[in-house]
């Protein structure tokens, strides 16, 4: 799949991205090509890191560029701190969509489901003892994984689209 620019590759991803969220319902329901796990589809995660983060917040969608930390089967985990808008978005309106690609948008993949956040002290030491920009900006800002602002969370994957130069490809999880 090829875009003439990144402007139109973003608003692809923005309309997959938001077709998955729960607020926005789709003209027909999906086609399901069988049953997954979002830990078949770590390597594209590992390799593309950013992608495009898309929340409600109040009537609004948002969208952000947020960086995954790691992935255990069907639960895929991010950051934040409990003093940023985004912390207080997801309490309130829990379902979201995560898409990652990389420059070549080849493939494109869409993880939908329900932001779950927990305090696990041994999952929250994993994220500080990773080595790519997002764990050197969390330890940096938090300094520890006992910082009570530094809230962890995972999305509970329900969907996982996968768009590539074969067509759409939607799963439901295991």
């Amino acid at each position: 799949m090829r875009f003439k620019s990144p402007a139109a590759a973003v608003v692809f991803c923005l309309i997959i991205s938001v077709s998955g969220c729960g607020t926005v319902k789709r003209a027909t329901e999906p086609v399901y090509n069988g049953v997954k796990s979002v830990a078949e589809f770590a390597d594209i995660l590992e390799k593309y890191p950013n992608g495009v983060f898309s929340n409600r917040n109040g009537e609004q969608m948002r969208t952000q560029i947020l960086s995954f930390q790691f992935v255990i089967g069907n639960r895929i985990y991010f950051c934040t701190g409990s003093e940023k808008p985004l912390y207080e978005q997801l309490v309130k309106f829990p379902y979201v969509s995560y898409c990652t690609f990389p420059q070549d948008f080849e493939p494109v993949l869409s993880l939908n489901g329900k932001v779950v956040f927990t305090d696990d002290v041994a999952l929250k030491e994993r994220v500080f003892g990773g080595t790519g920009y997002a764990s050197r900006f969390i330890i940096r800002h938090y300094q520890t994984p006992y910082n009570p602002n530094l809230k962890l969370f995972y999305i509970d994957v329900e969907e996982i689209e996968l768009y590539s130069n074969r067509g759409p490809e939607i799963y439901r999880t295991i």
